[in-house]
């Protein structure tokens, strides 16, 4: 990951509510779609499930740097 999307990440961290914002999702969703390389996609945020799952990705990807 490099130096600027782990800043992102930690702010992302930081600040994520019950709700994300618009800045957010798009953050989770150019992330995952770069790390676990798919094209990007934004799953409908009406499935929280799918959203946590790739939340938790991220995290793993944000550890091992």
């Amino acid at each position: 990951m490099e130096i600027e999307e782990r800043k992102q990440w930690k702010e992302f961290k930081a600040n994520v509510k019950n709700r994300l914002t618009q800045d957010q999702y798009r953050l989770l969703c150019r992330l995952h779609a770069k790390y676990y390389k798919h094209n990007y996609h934004e799953p409908c945020s009406c499935n929280p499930k799918r959203l946590l799952q790739w939340i938790s990705d991220i995290d793993k990807v944000y550890e091992k740097c």
